[in-house]
């Protein structure tokens, strides 16, 4: 029996990883701990560690970790917190295998635990670009303390290699955010009532996530040029998620408190990954800078405004609008995604990030590999 440990930090990352979990749980060979932290313990982002229970995960055990403050200096501290309590927890769960999703900084201080404590690491979404964020540097750093690889894409598996990663532990699974699509046949029988409740239920809905962007121009993190199109647009209906929790994501919900009282808004801390695919199969547009955007979203055949500079250096689907946060640059693709033309365009959309069953690979790579044989691990020369 060999036993592998799951870090999920926020609502978005256990989306991600949800099915996979629950595949290793059902395992005959594999035991499975699940470490939660981040905002899965904040009461200010939804306490979204109920989540986990209620979609069937079992063996959770939660890592205190969060600071109040969002600031650099917090999230640097919150980091380190985070290495402490990830060693400890690890240590006494005696682990063979850390699997882990993504580039967020709690994600990091989980590799670094596991990487001193000679924990072999598979790491999920490696060799992607992020330009407008600081998680760029997390998620290459997290690469290189990783000894298995579960890119989504060729292009992703081949800038892995360029990192000095093995081609034979390198398995390219697709984005396992699009099994959840496939696989969860039941998004009509989901309860929206609570969240879609407004005034013109016959107007268009736009999705909406904005996060802090941490790695690019200042002036992106100023959302005002966004409340200032959804005050302007009454023809539409918005359905707003918080941000995450850094920089300066407090500051962007306060900003998005001042629209509560609009017939056409209404504002969510956390959906849940099942609400959150159950209304963007309802969506006329996925609005914001979230990942989701790019990778779940196409597999719906619907418009994405994808906003400023963070998930810069993505590959995209055609049904993708790029922008920036700038009043008449938002509204014009507003426009464009109301547009029957650009709609009927994105119905033929493909999904860059594959066609699903991410998870089944993930899984049956884990059962098997003999986890002794990967540490140390040599450095890769690509010709």
């Amino acid at each position: 029996m060999r036993k592998i440990g799951v870090v999920t930090g926020t609502r978005a990352d256990f989306g991600l990883l949800s099915r996979s979990i629950l595949l290793l749980q059902k395992h005959a060979s594999v035991e499975t701990v699940v470490f939660a932290c981040g905002t899965h313990l904040s009461p200010e982002y939804g306490y979204t560690i109920n989540e986990l229970t209620e979609n069937g995960i079992e063996n959770i055990i939660p890592i205190e970790m969060l600071l109040s403050s969002t600031t650099r200096v917090g999230i640097a501290k919150s980091t380190g917190l985070a290495t402490i309590s990830f060693a400890d927890a690890f240590n006494s769960q005696q682990l063979d295998c850390l699997l882990i999703l993504g580039d967020r900084f709690e994600i990091f201080a989980a590799a670094q635990a596991a990487l001193f404590l000679g924990i072999p690491i598979a790491h999920i979404h490696g060799g992607e670009i992020t330009e407008g964020a600081f998680d760029e540097a997390l998620r290459h750093s997290i690469s290189k303390m990783a000894s298995i690889h579960f890119p989504a894409t060729d292009a992703f598996a081949k800038r892995l290699m360029q990192l000095g990663e093995q081609p034979s532990q390198i398995f390219v699974t697709g984005a396992p955010g699009i099994d959840n699509i496939l696989n969860a046949n039941n998004f009509d029988n989901i309860d929206l009532t609570s969240v879609l409740k407004f005034k013109n239920q016959n107007a268009p809905l736009f999705l909406v996530t904005y996060h802090p962007v941490t790695n690019g121009l200042p002036r992106e993190n100023d959302i005002t040029p966004l409340l200032s199109v959804i005050k302007e647009r009454k023809d539409i209906n918005f359905l707003v998620t918080y941000p995450n929790a850094d920089g300066d994501g407090a500051k962007m919900i306060s900003q998005w408190l001042e629209l509560t009282n609009m017939n056409n808004v209404s504002i969510c801390p956390s959906l849940g990954f099942k609400r959150y695919l159950a209304v963007m199969k309802q969506a006329a547009c996925v609005m914001g800078n979230s990942s989701s955007g790019l990778i779940e979203a196409p597999s719906f055949k619907i418009p994405i405004i994808n906003i400023g500079t963070r998930q810069q250096g993505r590959p995209k689907s055609c049904s993708v609008i790029d922008t920036i946060m700038e009043a008449s640059s938002l509204n014009l693709a507003v426009d464009q995604a109301l547009d029957n033309d650009f709609i009927s365009l994105c119905k033929k959309a493909l999904n860059p990030y594959g066609e699903g069953n991410s998870s089944e690979k993930i899984v049956q790579v884990l059962s098997e590999t003999k986890f002794d044989t990967l540490i140390p691990k040599q450095f890769y020369n690509l010709d």
